[in-house]
C-alpha cells in the first residue's frame, strides 16, 4: 500500500511538473509573438521622457524639435502647427503621444482615424513634471521605473531647496522670447527652478508672459537667465549688457541656458539645470 502511495505521489508531481513547463512554453511563445508597441511622440519633453525611461525601442517617430543621440533613426515630424496626419496614419502607431499645445483639429483628426493620441499637459510646476512623466512610464509599462527616477529627482530637488532656504533671495528676470519680450509667471514650471535655487522671479505676478524691457529696468533685476528658444541667447545677453546700471550687468549675472535644458526637462534634468541655476545664483551653496 505503502509503495502504491509513492508511485501516486511521484506520478501527480510529474503531471504538475509537465503542466508548468506546459504554460511556461505557452506565454513565452505569447511574448514572444506579441506585437511591440509603436509610439510617435510629438512633445520633445515626452521623447525625452521615452530615453530616460529605455523605451526608444517602441520610438517610430518623433518631433525633429528634439536633440536624438547620434545614429538613432526615426521618421521626424514638423511644428505641433505643421503635422503631416497621413504620415502619422501610414506608420500605424498604437499610440501618438501629443502636447497639450497641439492643434485640437490636428488631434480630433488623428482620433477621428482611430489613432489613439494621448495628451500631456505642458506642466506648469515641477510637481506637474513628475506627474506626466509617471503617466508616460504607466503607458511604456514601466510604471515602476518612473517612480523610482521620481523619487530621486524629488530627493535631490528638496536637499536644494534646503540648501538655499536661509539665503539673501537674488531678483531674477528670466527670458524665453524676443520681438516681443516673453518672460514667465508663477504659472509655469520654470518659475520652480528659480524658488527652489533661491530666487525671486521678479515677473511671478505677471498676467501674462509678454513684457517689456522697460519693466525690466524699473525692477532691475539682480540677475537674468536667458533660455534661447529659437533666437540667439548670447546675442540677448549683449543688448542687456549696453544697460551698465543694471545690477545684473555689474554683477555679471547674466546666464544663458540652451532650450533643451530649461524648457523640456524630465525630473532628472530638472535637477542637473537646477543645480546650474543654483549655483549662478548662489555659487556658494552646498548643492551637489
Amino acid at each position: 500500500m505503502k509503495n502504491v502511495r509513492n508511485v501516486l505521489v511521484r506520478y501527480s508531481n510529474f503531471l504538475l511538473i509537465r503542466r508548468i513547463i506546459l504554460i511556461t512554453l505557452v506565454l513565452f511563445s505569447f511574448n514572444s509573438n506579441a506585437k511591440a508597441l509603436r509610439i510617435i511622440s510629438l512633445s520633445p519633453m515626452v521623447t525625452k521622457g521615452i530615453f530616460l525611461l529605455g523605451a526608444q525601442k517602441y520610438l517610430v517617430g518623433c518631433s525633429r524639435y528634439v536633440v536624438l543621440p547620434s545614429g538613432f533613426k526615426v521618421k521626424l515630424f514638423g511644428s505641433v502647427l505643421n503635422i503631416d496626419v497621413e504620415n502619422i496614419i501610414r506608420l500605424k502607431p498604437d499610440y501618438v503621444f501629443v502636447s497639450s499645445m497641439m492643434n485640437p483639429i490636428t488631434v480630433d483628426k488623428m482620433r477621428n482615424f482611430g489613432i489613439d493620441v494621448v495628451v500631456f499637459d505642458y506642466p506648469k510646476s515641477f510637481k506637474e513634471i513628475c506627474n506626466q512623466f509617471i503617466k508616460l512610464g504607466s503607458y511604456l509599462g514601466k510604471k515602476t521605473e518612473a517612480l523610482r527616477i521620481v523619487k530621486k529627482a524629488k530627493t535631490e530637488v528638496m536637499h536644494i531647496y534646503n540648501a538655499t532656504k536661509g539665503l539673501a533671495k537674488v531678483r531674477v528676470f528670466v527670458e524665453i522670447g524676443v520681438r516681443p519680450l516673453f518672460t514667465v509667471t508663477k504659472n509655469s514650471f520654470i518659475n520652480d527652478f528659480i524658488k527652489f535655487a533661491g530666487g525671486i522671479n521678479i515677473a511671478a505676478d505677471s498676467k501674462s508672459g509678454l513684457y517689456s524691457v522697460e519693466e525690466v529696468l524699473r525692477k532691475d533685476p539682480e540677475a537674468i537667465i536667458i533660455g534661447q528658444m529659437g533666437f540667439n541667447g548670447h546675442l540677448e545677453k549683449k543688448r542687456w549688457e549696453r544697460f551698465k546700471f543694471l545690477d545684473a550687468v555689474k554683477n555679471q549675472k547674466i546666464l544663458v541656458l540652451n532650450e533643451n535644458s530649461l524648457c523640456s526637462p524630465t525630473p532628472i534634468s530638472f535637477v542637473e539645470t537646477l543645480k546650474e541655476i543654483t549655483h549662478f545664483l548662489h555659487p556658494n551653496a552646498k548643492v551637489n
